[in-house]
Parts: C-alpha cells; sequence; structure tokens
C-alpha cells in the first residue's frame, strides 16, 4: 500500500513525536530536542505552546483538556530538566511537573503515554524498562511491569482490554490483558528477555517481532483494533493484525524518506487522515489513510 495524498504541514522541527490530533484542525506535538510543545494550525502556521525544558517525548489529551507529556529530561542551562511527567495548560502555557519520580525512585527515560476510559494513563520508560499508572491529578502512581527491553509507544485496544507496547531493541511489539483499570493478567513472561533470564514465555504476550531493520517506535490504532507501527531505519509504517500478522507496510514516498518515522495519530472528520512525525529530517506530514483510525478517549 502506498501513502495517498501527502502533504508536509510543518518541517525545520526539531525531533518532532507524539503527534496530537485537536478538534478545531490543528496538531499538537513535540519536539524532542527543542524541549518544546508546539502547534501547527489548520492554515500551517507553527507556533510554541510552552517551551518544557529536558527533552520531551510524548503527548496526549487527558480527561480535564489539558495535554500531559513524558519527558526524558537532559538538556543544559535553562532547559536542563530531571525526567518528569508534566501537565500543560494548552491555553496559557503554564505547565507543572506531576511526576518527578515514582515512591522516590528516578526515573529514568519516560517515553510515551496513553489514557484509558477511567481518565488514568499508562506510561513506559525506556531508561527504567517499566511500565507504570498513574492519575493525572498527580495523586497516585505505581510500577506495573519492570525488566522490559526499551519499552517505548504504547496504546489500548478499543475496549481498553488489551495493553500493547513497542519495544524498539528487540523490535517486537508486546502486549498484555488487562483486568481492570492498571491491573494486568497475570504472565508466565513477556518476551525473549524472559526466555535468556530462564522464565517462561507467555505466547499471548508477543504480537510480533519485526524483520530487517524495522526498529519499533510509536504506536497507533485502527478502529477495528488493527496496531500501526512507525518504524525507525526503514521508512515507512507497519499495520499488524490482532492475531499478529503482518498485514502490510506502508513506505513513505522517496522525495520525504526518513530514518526515524517516530509517531503518527489519526484524525478528521472520519478520522481517516494520518499524521506521522519524520525526526531524521524534521517533518509533520499528513496522508490519506484507506480505514479509519481509533478515536482517542480525551
Amino acid at each position: 500500500m502506498d501513502m495517498l495524498d501527502v502533504e508536509v504541514l510543518a518541517e525545520g522541527l526539531r525531533f518532532p513525536e507524539a503527534p496530537i490530533a485537536m478538534p478545531d484542525g490543528s496538531i499538537v506535538f513535540v519536539e524532542v530536542h527543542g524541549g518544546l510543545l508546539s502547534r501547527v494550525d489548520a492554515s500551517g502556521t507553527l507556533s510554541t505552546v510552552a517551551f518544557l525544558g529536558g527533552a520531551p517525548n510524548a503527548a496526549a489529551v487527558g480527561p480535564d483538556g489539558a495535554i500531559y507529556v513524558c519527558n526524558k529530561g537532559g538538556g543544559s542551562g535553562d532547559s536542563l530538566l530531571a525526567p518528569c511527567v508534566q501537565r500543560v495548560d494548552l491555553d496559557t502555557g503554564s505547565y507543572e511537573t506531576i511526576y518527578p519520580d515514582c515512591a522516590g525512585i528516578p526515573f529514568g527515560r519516560p517515553n510515551d503515554l496513553v489514557f484509558d476510559a477511567s481518565g488514568r494513563f499508562w506510561f513506559t520508560d525506556t531508561g527504567r524498562g517499566a511500565i507504570f499508572y498513574a492519575s493525572p491529578d498527580g495523586s497516585s502512581i505505581r510500577q506495573v511491569l519492570d525488566n522490559l527491553w526499551t519499552p517505548n509507544g504504547i496504546v489500548l485496544s478499543p475496549d481498553d482490554d488489551v495493553l500493547y507496547w513497542a519495544e524498539t531493541v528487540s523490535r517486537q511489539v508486546l502486549r498484555r490483558r488487562v483486568a481492570a483499570p492498571g491491573q494486568l493478567i497475570p504472565s508466565s513472561g513477556h518476551d525473549v528477555k524472559a526466555l535468556l533470564h530462564g522464565g517462561g514465555v507467555d505466547p499471548f504476550a508477543l504480537l510480533v517481532g519485526m524483520c530487517g531493520a524495522r526498529q519499533v517506535d510509536g504506536l497507533a490504532v485502527e478502529a477495528d483494533g488493527t496496531i500501526c507501527v512507525a518504524c525507525l531505519v526503514d521508512s515507512g509504517i507497519m499495520r499488524v493484525s490482532t492475531s499478529g500478522d503482518i498485514l502490510d507496510f506502508v513506505p513513505l514516498p522517496a522525495a520525504i524518506a526518513d530514518g526515524a518515522v517516530s509517531n503518527l495519530c489519526f484524525g478528521g472528520a472520519d478520522m481517516r487522515t494520518a499524521y506521522v512525525t519524520l525526526g531524521e529530517h524534521g517533518r509533520l506530514v499528513s496522508c490519506r489513510w484507506p480505514r479509519p483510525g481509533l478515536r482517542l478517549r480525551f
């Protein structure tokens, strides 16, 4: 399958990630290397929502309409920041750190997050090899999984009953069944790493392993539950069924090929416009998608 009606919406960006299609037609996203939460409006005008410092890597709209950001931290001078989770007021650009750590233990590199129907969110930490579950008001956070290999993009199935995440280095998309908000059904193991450490492997847990140079980054979900995987190195998006079958690989056109297809989201009135962030050359692009994407909770 080829990308259709591809349009470059913004370029010259400093490693864009985590696009969010807003109701007014604008796209909100982070710029990892700029420490920014940015916005492109429907007319194509680029603006800064907030300078967050560090290296913001993911953004999602919460139940209160605010933007929640996983920030890997780092930087220098005014941008120096410890890894954290931030809340940003989209109207004013003011922000606060709601989670500087979990139970006093610092984060490594918070990477991506997804809200469930309860209004709380799951997020990955690539540096700690962990997945956390937290309330947006800053009152409750706990580690749910650890001993993971570079957990990256994270999404939920349409009914919130399966949690999916990408592990970049092992080039796997993994999953666990959700028993209740913040609770996963116990598993005997999660991936090849468990086997190497003498543990068992849960056959359900591995959705797919990528071949070739396709490292995995951000994830998105189509309305029927199909998982769309943004691929690093190879320039495109892989579609994977809920039974783990690779359905197709959607390459970027040669003119905008990019070795860091970092993430994507769906939007538009019919949810059939895909917005894709390209980190290597700093672009935000849109294209027509042949199937509707899943409408997010908030």
